[in-house]
Formats: structure tokens, C-alpha cells, sequence
């Protein structure tokens, strides 16, 4: 092998962000290479790299074949959760097994002392992506199905009304939430901090009882908004609430300058959330994996 072509691993300079941004706009699109949390167009690509907690000349590692960029694998993480998520490995490399694993171990070195659990979130076609992650010690941790609406099929839909956020509310949302999101890396704390933001909580109510809860946010700078959260509790499903709560949910993100698709994701196997997305108009477009891994 030539000195040329010898593999390296650097961290991500801010010199190098526009090459990262188009290497993963450039070939995350395709299901054989697809890692959850980027986006697809270079705006969605930049933007997430932008919004993490680890600045990317930290938390990205770039594996170099002279200077040609041939894979990316970056960290973030949540001091408060514990959690670890993986941006990355994408490889376009005839070694995908050894440039993946050269990144990784680079890479997780900037993973703090305190978190205990690693993520990895990929297409279910991506098969190198999951035979790294069995390879490292990751197990699957369930299958998600991607469903996104654009602005002209939300315009069709009839109008819905919730409550906004009342804080005489919190501990039910709390309680709630951890009843049907054990382990979600949306916590209540992050909900409110997003509703500054420009997030949206909406809430429905009986009589001092919460019913149900949407979550949602947007993204003005990507085109992007996102349905996070949508729960209803046990005594009140089968009544259309979930549904209400996603129209009126969408009504709010509707007005988003430039929106171009909400976006959510739903368990495989939920086929109730399932049914209620084709019903109003969503369109799925991926199959996903989760991966998770825990230190004992």
C-alpha cells in the first residue's frame, strides 16, 4: 500500500465540516449506507451536526485515504440520561469493516466517563451498519418504521383543537410519559426547554385528569419539523384522541416559514399509530433499526 493510501483518522476541523456535510448528504440517502439522525439534504445534514451538544471538531472522526474523505463517525451525548448516540459509521471504502472500526475507536474516546448506554439508529438495508454493531457488542433494540406528510397533503386535513402546556400538568405528563416512553431520550425537562424554542406540547385534558399529550418541533433553518412524542393514556384510547392531538399538532407546525415535511417515527408493530399516519395522509419511507448497547 502506497503512503498515499494509507488510512487516517483526524478529528473534524472546522476546515473540513463543508467536505463532512457533502460526504453525508452525498450518500446517506441510499437505504445501503442510511444512519438515522442526519438527514438527507445537505441543509438537514448541516443542521444536525450544528444543533449537537459535542461540537463536531470534537465529537466527528474522518477517516482519510490521502485526502480523500472515505468514511465520518461522530458522538454526541446527555450527561442527564446517561446516553451515547453514533452519527456514523458511513463508509464508502472497499475495507468498509476497517475504516468503520478505526472510526468507532477513535471516535468513542470522547464519550465521558458516566454514560453507560451507546445508541446506533440505521436502515434496516444498512446491512455493514448492523454487522458492526453486533461486532462491538450492540444488540438490536427494535425495529421503526419513518413516515413523513407534506405541506400539501397537511392542507387537506380538517383543523383539531388541544391545550396548550399548563405546568399544573407536569407530574401527570412525567408520570405518563414514563409509562409509555421508559428510557426516551425525550425527557420532560428537554419538552420544556424546546417549548422556548418554538417546540410544541399540546395537551388534552378530563376534568383535571391528563389525557393525552403531542410534542413536536421545528427546524425553520432544514425545512423540517418533527412529531416526537404522541401519547394517550390507557382509560382514554379508542376515542380519537391521538388522532386530534396530531391534527392539532400539525396545524401548529403548518405555518413553519419554508416547511418542506413533518417527519416522525413508529414502532413496527404498532399497527394502531400505523393505521392513524396512513389515515391522515402520511407516506413511510424507511425501515430502521435500533442498536443499542449498555456497559455492565
Amino acid at each position: 500500500m502506497t503512503t498515499e493510501a494509507r488510512l487516517r483518522i483526524v478529528r473534524c476541523h472546522p476546515s473540513r465540516l463543508d467536505a463532512l456535510v457533502a460526504f453525508v448528504a452525498a450518500h446517506n440517502g441510499a437505504p445501503e449506507h442510511h444512519i438515522g439522525y442526519f438527514g438527507l439534504s445537505a441543509d438537514d445534514v448541516r443542521q444536525s451536526i450544528l444543533m449537537l451538544n459535542l461540537r463536531y471538531d470534537r465529537g466527528f472522526r474522518l477517516a482519510l485515504r490521502g485526502n480523500h474523505l472515505v468514511g465520518v463517525l461522530g458522538v454526541d451525548f446527555d450527561r442527564e440520561i446517561g446516553r451515547a448516540w453514533l452519527y456514523g459509521p458511513l463508509v464508502i471504502d472497499a475495507d468498509w469493516a476497517a475504516v468503520a472500526d478505526a472510526l468507532y475507536d477513535a471516535a468513542r474516546q470522547g464519550i465521558p466517563a458516566g454514560i453507560v448506554e451507546q445508541q446506533l439508529f440505521i436502515d434496516a438495508a444498512n446491512q455493514n451498519g448492523g454487522q458492526f454493531a453486533a461486532r462491538h457488542g450492540f444488540h438490536e433494540h427494535g425495529a421503526w418504521a419513518i413516515y413523513g406528510i407534506t405541506p400539501q397533503r397537511m392542507d387537506a386535513l380538517p383543523a383539531a383543537a388541544a391545550e396548550p402546556w399548563d405546568a399544573a400538568y407536569a407530574d401527570q405528563l412525567a408520570a405518563l410519559h414514563d409509562e409509555l416512553f421508559p428510557g426516551s431520550n425525550y425527557t420532560l425537562s428537554y419538552m420544556l426547554s424546546e417549548l422556548a424554542k418554538g417546540g410544541i406540547l399540546w395537551l388534552l385534558t378530563d376534568n383535571g385528569r391528563l389525557a393525552g399529550y403531542f410534542f413536536g418541533r421545528a427546524e425553520p433553518e432544514s425545512g423540517e419539523a418533527y412529531v416526537d412524542l404522541l401519547g394517550v393514556a390507557a382509560d382514554y384510547r379508542r376515542q380519537g384522541l391521538g388522532r386530534q392531538l396530531v391534527l392539532a399538532g400539525l396545524s401548529a407546525l403548518r405555518p413553519m416559514p419554508g416547511l418542506r415535511q413533518v417527519s416522525l417515527s413508529v414502532a413496527a408493530g404498532n399497527e394502531a399509530a400505523m393505521n392513524l399516519y396512513d389515515a391522515l395522509g402520511f407516506i413511510k419511507e424507511r425501515d430502521m433499526v435500533a442498536w443499542q448497547k449498555r456497559d455492565e
